[in-house]
């Protein structure tokens, strides 16, 4: 017997002696813990044999978000058993809900007297297979664009594969509010249009046009609101035009024309095709932040954004389309041939590659860069080196900017990457959850007072906000307008009450018991509403000229709720270049075959700012659009 084989010998009887004495050790039963996860604690579960072996874990009580967190409640439980261990990775998206399952898996672990230094050892990821597929189309990423994208090409017959690099679908959808912009006369007609309302009209197509397109657009408006006036309705006026030019100059210019009147032309048809596959929406329009015109539309069936992604998902159930998702898969690399792409490379969760073969088309969907602070700091022109990693980010942890990088390198040309938007959020977390109301709310600082018009763009409201005392400030709204459904949870599915206790919202019978709250006197406070009761009666506003308020009642009768908000990193406007029909263009300013791209991941619609609540329908419409001619193209 060789030396060699003696110390192998050797070390395994070692390892059993120590296996032996653990299992000797462990305590037959089952455990319970609990964590604080996301939204509050996270109960878990372990079954433990006699032999020392991890044969169940199971997830209780919680209060994660539905369709954030689901994956994370699933698949670590199953990871500890499978690889009897607890050195797993938390998912990228689901951290906080990870990160609990684990942490109280690892005390039900002490109860049970499991060696914690050999289960905290990570497991083998180093693969080393290679894993070949086809599809007709390829998708990379699986939020609202690329789920668009999916339903548009299997209605042609197409065979999809989607690559998603985290272990959910939804992506940034999934955390939006859900606001959807499209114009929509019947229930904007509901609205009574104001004067100053109509005045931003007749302003708007007064301006100079700045090129043919937008001259045209102009005139389209101006003839559209004349006859909107010689009728004498008393509803908000809009039209797809109005909301393009709006858009624009929204966006300071900067946009290319054509996508945004694209965009806003498309709009309608998206929503309508939502509703056909069983998306319900609310029969009335409102205005989400910065959206700067009560056009937005919202799920009656389902919370925030949530409603989007679980339509197509149940769509290409349902319809058994040929749809496959490859779920924490990170694509890296485009394969081009020839002159044109013709596929996808990526490595899946256990570090295998797998190549994938498109014979019509690849779609790029995979969200911007908002959560790489190495990207916000190289491109960022608008906030003087504000976005570093101190700063806040609503987005999903995964949205880091990589389908931009893998275009940029096979000649996409990228447009408008320094222009990266900011939104009201949580001030310590980001997030855009914690919340009651509607954004388009009274604000209010830290000395009681009106700072702004509440309706402006989102990059002058950011400014505003930034300048106040602590940077942040409180909206405030009552029981009725408070969006709280018969649950007791907020319009993202939060329960409101928990939010009480965690110190996000403050609740009272009258306006003086929200000054603590807000940081003020309460004889400041009631003075600033009773300012703001009156400019809902008048619709007229004396301090900053606000155009319209549709919260008549707010305010006039309690309880009362205030939320603490502050600015976190939204949306980055900037991305690939494209053309309507989302054909990638290169730095020739020629299209690169093969390839198409839809949402936050590509640039020139939304220029230097984008509206609140354009984003949906751009990534909906566009992923559709990109589908349809990915799957049709030969």
């Amino acid at each position: 017997m060789s030396k060699h084989t003696k110390t192998l010998m050797a070390v395994a009887i070692v390892n059993a002696i120590l296996l032996t004495s653990t299992f000797s050790m462990a305590a037959e039963g089952t455990f319970k813990a609990s964590a604080q996860g996301h939204n509050g604690p996270v109960d878990v579960t372990m079954t433990v044999t006699k032999d020392g072996k991890i044969a169940s874990v199971t997830v209780g009580t919680n209060k994660e978000t539905v369709g954030i967190a689901d994956s994370a409640l699933r698949i670590i439980p199953e990871q500890i058993v499978k690889h009897q261990s607890l050195g797993i990775d938390a998912l990228t998206g689901a951290t906080f809900s990870s990160k609990a399952v684990l942490a109280a898996a690892r005390d039900c672990a002490k109860q049970a007297n499991l060696d914690l230094t050999a289960l905290m050892v990570p497991i083998n990821k180093s693969g080393g297979k290679v894993i070949h597929k086809k599809a007709d189309v390829v998708v990379i990423g699986g939020g609202g664009a690329g789920l668009s994208a999916a339903v548009g090409a299997a209605e042609n017959n197409a065979t999809v594969i989607v690559i998603e690099k985290t272990a959910s679908l939804g992506g940034n959808t999934m955390r939006a509010g859900g606001g959807y912009n499209y114009a929509d006369p019947v229930f904007e007609g509901k609205l009574k249009m104001t004067e100053a309302q109509k005045k931003l009209v007749r302003d708007m197509v007064a301006e100079e046009p700045k090129n043919d397109l937008h001259k045209m657009l102009l005139n389209k408006v101006r003839e559209q609101f004349a006859a909107y006036e010689k009728s004498g309705k008393t509803g908000v006026f809009d039209s797809p035009e109005f909301h393009a030019i709006q858009t624009y100059k929204s966006g300071d210019y900067i946009a290319d024309l054509s996508l945004v009147y694209e965009l806003c032309k498309q709009s309608e048809g998206t929503a309508k095709h939502l509703a056909q596959m069983g998306f319900v929406w609310h029969d009335y329009a409102s205005q989400y932040v910065g959206a700067l015109w009560p056009r937005s539309h919202d799920a009656a069936n389902f919370k925030s954004g949530f409603g989007f992604v679980q339509t197509y998902q149940n769509t290409i159930a349902n319809k058994n389309y040929p749809v496959e998702y490859l779920m924490q898969t990170r694509a890296n690399e485009l394969i081009v041939k020839g002159a044109r792409v013709a596929g996808v490379k990526a490595v899946d969760a256990d570090g295998n590659i797998v190549e994938i073969d498109a014979t019509k088309g690849v779609v790029i969907a995979s969200g911007g860069f908002g959560a790489n602070v190495e990207m916000r700091v190289k491109y960022d022109k608008l906030w003087n080196g504000l976005l570093d990693s101190k700063f806040p980010t609503t987005n999903s942890p995964a949205t880091t900017g990589d389908g931009i990088v893998m275009a940029e390198k096979i000649g996409a040309n990228l447009v408008g990457m320094e222009y990266i938007q900011l939104l009201v959020a949580d001030p310590e977390t980001g997030v855009t959850s914690t919340l009651v109301g509607q954004g388009t709310s009274i604000y209010v600082n830290r000395n009681g007072q009106r700072f702004v018009n509440e309706l402006e763009r989102r990059d002058n409201l950011v400014k505003a906000i930034l300048a106040q005392p602590n940077g942040d400030f409180c909206w405030l709204t009552t029981e009725a307008n408070a969006a709280i459904d018969k649950n007791g949870l907020n319009k993202y599915g939060l329960k409101v009450e928990d939010l009480i206790k965690q110190g996000k919202i403050a609740k009272s019978d009258t306006i003086e018991g929200l000054a603590e709250f807000v940081g003020c006197k309460p004889e400041e406070l009631v003075k600033t509403v009773e300012q703001w009761r009156e400019m809902c009666r008048t619709q007229k506003d004396p301090q900053f000229g606000r155009a319209a308020f549709m919260e008549d009642v707010y305010l006039d009768k309690g309880p009362y709720y205030a939320v603490r908000r502050s600015a976190a990193v939204h949306h980055t406007m900037g991305g690939i270049q494209i053309n309507s029909k989302t054909q990638v263009i290169d730095k020739n300013g020629k299209i690169i075959e093969g390839l198409w791209a839809a949402g936050e991941v590509t640039g020139g619609i939304h220029g230097k700012n984008r509206v609140g609540a354009n984003a949906i329908p751009d990534a909906l419409s566009f992923g559709r659009i990109a589908g349809i001619g990915a799957s049709t193209s030969k």
